[in-house]
């Protein structure tokens, strides 16, 4: 691990920083987004899938065959995933194929698995 920044303290009873601060906070919008992938990766079943998903299109059938669940979980989850904004379906005929919709998403579970390994 490399040595961490030295970070700048702001108090409420000596120098404040405040301003500056708020400069640097993200959107209401944007928290909005940000919190709903911690939501989504909050459960493990759901952070599994987007593994899955990583490099891949995957129908629920499939899904529910590699997680060993039901399929009306994977079902909910992925509905879950998709109200979070975190992945949207491609209809091919009678199916559906599910997918990450953005590509931070991905950088951001390569990134945490690597740190974890």
């Amino acid at each position: 691990m490399s040595n961490p920044k030295k970070l700048t303290r702001s108090c409420c009873e000596g120098i404040s920083h405040i301003p500056k601060i708020r400069e640097v906070l993200p959107s209401e919008k944007n928290l909005v987004e940000i919190s709903n992938v911690f939501k989504a990766l909050s459960d493990p079943t759901r952070a599994k899938m987007l593994y899955a998903l990583l490099d891949y299109e995957i129908c629920v059938g499939e899904m529910a065959n590699l997680l060993e669940i039901p399929q009306s979980h994977v079902s909910h989850q992925l509905r879950i995933l998709k109200k979070y904004g975190i992945v949207d379906f491609e209809k091919d005929k009678k199916m559906s194929f599910y997918y990450i919709k953005d590509e931070y998403i991905k950088d951001l579970l390569k990134l945490i698995l690597e740190e974890k390994e």
